[in-house]
């Protein structure tokens, strides 16, 4: 899932305003001037591409289930047309997810990169509440709770050691722009990773809004979580955590934690283990019409082999424990991936 940067509307903007200038008698510096900046961006383009087919196996109580996916098909879209303006633009399509609505993210940057230290984002991405690092081929809990991708506008400062970042967008619920984020992290390369964010209203995250429109609930309540990535040469650790600030009118807090450990070696190879919790924590069935409930334990591993530069085949197992009803269940998934 899912961090970026950008090319096609930045492209667009510049050829509309070469063409605009060449009809409005311009004086011919300025209209070589812009053309040569559409030209920079044409000459930085750079793309990419992502295929995830997966099978899987599970078994909830006595019921059993399988099947066949092509998980996600994602294409990227990237260029920087001077130092200080980029954009991207990103399709996404997920077998039984984002099959009606393809365009993921399409944003602008002013500023940032190796030459500004602030930078400020408008359009469509993925708000930085939440990591989400793992090495499973699973989501983990903390993103099934926190991630959200919406139209917004932000301003951030980055540098060496510490960056920071705020924004505000409308949401789903609300007529006029009145949710916002805020997030912070602080790095030392190579070693560790630790990081702390805010959102207004937990429900407007991917998970929470689902449930709540489901259940005709329109209240805003914040979150907040933090996480720590320690690499340690091939061992990497990851720890997030996110929640709820206030109960909702039904009592219930969402609240989720992983915790993970990888070890790479023999260059190609990946295994690992985790723990997740979760509390409160349920999507929408819009097939049933209700509510179900995440698992509020799973551990398991994962083992992957990077048999090409662009390709790897990935082993998971997970046991699932308290799901709906109290049962317990096992899941194993299979997963190909290519990449370029």
């Amino acid at each position: 899932m899912k961090k970026r940067k950008g090319f096609l509307v930045a492209v667009g903007v510049v050829v509309a305003t070469v063409v605009g200038a060449q009809s409005n008698d311009v004086p011919q510096e300025t209209v070589k001037a812009l053309g040569a900046m559409a030209q920079k961006g044409i000459e930085t383009f750079e793309w990419g591409f992502l295929v995830e087919s997966e099978g899987f196996y599970g078994k909830t109580g006595s019921e059993q289930f399988s099947d066949l996916v092509l998980a996600t098909v994602e294409f990227t879209m990237d260029a920087t047309v001077n130092e200080w303006l980029s954009g991207h633009v990103g399709l996404l399509w997920e077998e039984d997810d984002t099959e009606e609505n393809n365009l993921d993210e399409g944003f602008i940057i002013v500023g940032g990169g190796e030459a500004f230290s602030t930078y400020a984002v408008a359009g469509r991405f993925y708000l930085p509440f939440g990591n989400f690092e793992s090495a499973f081929v699973s989501d983990p809990l903390t993103l099934e709770l926190a991630e959200i991708n919406q139209s917004s506008v932000m301003a951030g400062y980055d540098a060496e050691w510490f960056g920071l970042s705020a924004g505000a967008f409308k949401g789903g619920n609300e007529d006029v722009i009145e949710n916002g984020y805020a997030a912070v992290h602080a790095t030392l390369p190579d070693t560790l990773d630790i990081g702390a964010y805010w959102l207004s209203d937990l429900s407007e995250t991917a998970s929470q809004f689902d449930v709540s429109e489901g259940l005709g609930l329109n209240e805003k309540n914040g979150g907040a979580g933090a996480y720590a990535n320690l690499y340690l040469g091939p061992v990497t650790v990851n720890a997030e955590f996110v929640t709820g600030l206030e109960k909702y009118a039904t009592g219930a807090t969402p609240m989720a934690y992983n915790l993970e450990a990888s070890f790479n070696f023999f260059e190609k190879w990946l295994a690992g283990i985790k723990f997740e919790k979760s509390e409160d924590l349920y999507f929408w069935d819009s097939e049933a019409l209700t509510t179900v409930k995440y698992h509020e334990k799973g551990y398991g591993a994962v083992v992957s082999y990077g048999f090409n530069d662009h390709a790897a085949l990935s082993a998971e197992y997970l046991r699932l424990e308290k799901l709906d009803n109290d049962e317990d269940g096992h899941l194993v998934t299979l997963q190909l991936t290519f990449e370029i």
